[in-house]
């Protein structure tokens, strides 16, 4: 006897799912959420689930299931879930190479402009730097104001998504 999962009972049982290849992609509560084709490896299934999260990344989790080899009934449960980030950042290393980038053309242009480049140079490091600060600062607000509660609701959607797998299981 073998385990066997069956991929079509589990794409089934997502109520106005859109199925592809190698995920299904549903909405609950106003969050969608993507959750891949599971796979089966001896005694256990690996399922990855991603709560999709605009204007942040997505957030994560697996759950590795494990059957009983002749029953097909669950004997096991663990699920790591990683949170995503509250907002995208535009990183130092990504305003320093500016701001050295700035400061480096205003100093190779000073002695035709009389050094007026230079002070450009300044000015445009400060405006960009400025810039980044406020939007590093503003990002994870706008993202809490979009929330949605979805984050909150993971925590459902995985438990059902368990369901849904031991539902798909049968012994051959």
């Amino acid at each position: 006897m073998s385990l066997k999962f069956n991929l079509s009972t589990f794409t089934s049982l997502f109520p106005d799912a859109t199925v592809s290849s190698d995920h299904v992609m549903y909405e609950v509560e106003d969050s969608n959420y993507r959750v891949y084709n599971p796979s089966l490896s001896g005694t256990t299934l690996t399922i990855k689930v991603d709560h999709i999260r605009g204007g942040a990344t997505d957030d994560h989790a697996v759950l590795t299931l494990a059957f009983d080899g002749g029953t097909a009934r669950l004997t096991n449960l663990q699920a790591s879930w990683t949170t995503g980030n509250d907002g995208y950042q535009i990183p130092d290393v990504v305003v320093k190479v500016v701001d050295d980038t700035a400061e480096l053309l205003g100093a190779i242009g000073a002695i035709e402009t009389a050094g007026i480049s230079e002070e450009a140079a300044q000015v445009a490091v400060a405006a960009f730097d400025g810039f980044c600060k406020l939007f590093n600062k503003l990002s994870p607000l706008i993202v809490g104001l979009s929330d949605d509660g979805g984050r909150f609701y993971t925590m459902a959607v995985v438990c059902h998504t368990v369901n849904r797998a031991c539902s798909s299981m049968s012994v051959n």
